[in-house]
């Protein structure tokens, strides 16, 4: 069964995904941090600006990981997905010492209209940029 993520953004990549433009979230780190194996095709991601509501709602169409990268790993990675990443030469700099890397295509991108939706165990506050919820922890929530 899918599992349900919260997926925090800058304001600015928030809505080129949402407008259709930005069509691979990436998700680069030094470590093994979410997403990075926890999450898969068809899972559902929502969508939330910082400090901001959430505004939408997206299905993971296919996941790309990569690790034990290096600094030119990285600037391959950006030659070959930065067209859909849409990430400023800042963001790449930034992201130059990273060994692990999750790049997400996404599909069905709709609108929200507020955040009655979303799932209230992902919309607690947290300092993490990436929440999982998996659907068994969904189903025993329900339950009780």
């Amino acid at each position: 069964m899918p599992d349900t993520h919260l997926m925090i953004v800058h304001p600015k990549y928030a809505s080129l995904i949402m407008t259709g433009q930005k069509l691979v979230e990436a998700r680069l780190s030094t470590d093994r941090r979410a997403p990075y194996n926890r999450v898969n095709p068809g899972d559902i991601i929502y969508i939330k600006p910082s400090s901001q509501p959430v505004i939408g709602k997206a299905r993971v169409h296919r996941v790309d990981q990569y690790s034990g990268l290096t600094p030119s790993d990285i600037q391959h990675l950006q030659r070959i997905y930065n067209d859909r990443v849409m990430g400023d030469d800042s963001y790449w700099s930034s992201k130059q010492d990273a060994t692990h890397a999750t790049f997400l295509t996404l599909t069905k991108v709709a609108m929200i209209a507020d955040e009655s939706s979303v799932p209230a165990q992902l919309l607690t506050p947290s300092t993490d940029a990436w929440r999982v919820l998996h659907e068994e922890q969904s189903i025993a929530r329900r339950a009780a």
